[in-house]
């Protein structure tokens, strides 16, 4: 009786250490003149501030959370006749100041004033030196970049790159090429006119492998995208849909003329035309994100929860190639960075990268 008694009591605890210390959950509390919400789910914190002026800012952090709800403990004040900053201290974990110029929500890396210094990294750019290629050693060791360099990828990781050559012949074109997981697929650049092949290259290890198609595809043709380990190819002369299962490298035809055409969507395969394919050029699985960024003479970023919040976080018209939480990996004209809300890096410079940036540089997070 005294065991079965013991166990209730602490089952009980268990769940009540699971339901407040560690479950998702919403809390709104006052700071001062601060009104603050914030929110906790799935590894992410995220956060209102309205001042007095009913001015609202917002942003979040992605971090487990600790036993405790993590709460703002401070707000200071940053600001002059151009702007107005707040700067919000949470214990444990990195911040930035939250800023309002101009009639817009701006990132304080574009504000030019000695008060925010002290918030920024500088980005260094090392002289070229009249080199093709420079790689600045900015990538953590779970971050891959691969760039595509004509007979195969340039392989940036932590502190150091290699070169793997895939080819014989130089091939500007690279758009029948598509990343899935940590691997490359690309159609084989040696063949002409047709291919019968995938050849693969892991970017954790530069292991090269061969998918023998068992099926002849036109050049002219398109990766749809992927489900799980399968990867689709839309065949545009021939009109067929092709089923590539990466594991055990088994092929089949999944759409033609004589069984009709299908699209993935909300989760199942479903009739349709084949001009989805021919004329629109569908694509399955378009990665799903907590954000908008919005280009129009600089590059804006809404978050979901209060898509009103525009906020411009680059002066230019970037060009996105990944996100992953917080962070973009963006090349502007030759150079390539990495961005968060709290830390910004240049990670490599390419001589043409302006003029050939389609499908030319694929990031992995490990």
């Amino acid at each position: 009786m005294k065991k079965a008694l013991m166990y209730s009591i602490l089952i009980f605890i268990i769940l009540i250490i699971i339901k407040y210390g560690f479950s998702n959950y919403t809390i709104s509390y006052k700071l001062n003149n601060y009104e603050i919400k914030e929110v906790y789910k799935n590894k992410r914190f995220y956060y209102e501030i309205k001042d007095e002026n009913n001015t609202l800012y917002n942003f979040d952090i992605y971090s487990k959370r600790k036993f405790f709800k993590t709460k703002i403990s401070k707000i200071d004040v940053i600001e002059d006749e151009n702007f107005k900053c707040i700067y919000p201290t949470i214990n444990g974990q990195n911040t930035y100041p939250l800023c309002y110029s101009n009639n817009e929500y701006i990132d304080y890396n574009l504000i030019d004033s000695p008060l925010l210094l002290e918030y920024k990294q500088e980005l260094i750019n090392v002289d070229k030196a009249n080199k093709d290629f420079v790689y600045y050693n900015n990538l953590s060791n779970n971050e891959y970049i691969a760039l595509w360099n004509y007979k195969g990828y340039i392989v940036m990781n932590g502190k150091s790159y290699q070169n793997v050559e895939l080819f014989k012949k130089d091939k500007y074109d690279n758009s029948l090429a598509y990343l899935l997981n940590d691997t490359i697929y690309m159609a084989n650049n040696d063949e002409e006119h047709e291919y019968t092949s995938l050849i693969t290259l892991n970017l954790t290890n530069l292991n090269k492998d061969k998918i023998d198609l068992g099926y002849t595809l036109d050049f002219d043709s398109y990766i749809v995208g992927s489900i799980k380990n399968n990867l689709y190819i839309f065949d545009n002369k021939y009109s067929i849909l092709y089923e590539i299962n990466t594991k055990n490298k088994k092929v089949k035809i999944i759409a033609n003329n004589e069984k009709g055409y299908v699209k993935y969507e909300n989760g199942e395969f479903v009739s349709c035309s084949k001009n989805e394919y021919k004329v629109n050029k569908i694509k399955y699985n378009t990665n799903t994100s907590k954000y908008k960024y919005t280009i129009n003479n600089g590059t804006y970023k809404t978050i979901n929860e209060n898509k009103n919040l525009l906020q411009k976080i680059n002066n230019n018209d970037i060009n996105i190639i990944k996100e992953k939480d917080n962070k973009i990996y963006y090349n502007f004209e030759d150079n390539f960075y990495t961005y968060e809300p709290s830390n910004n890096n240049l990670i490599f410079y390419n001589y043409e990268l302006t003029f050939n940036n389609n499908n030319t540089m694929f990031v992995y997070i490990k």
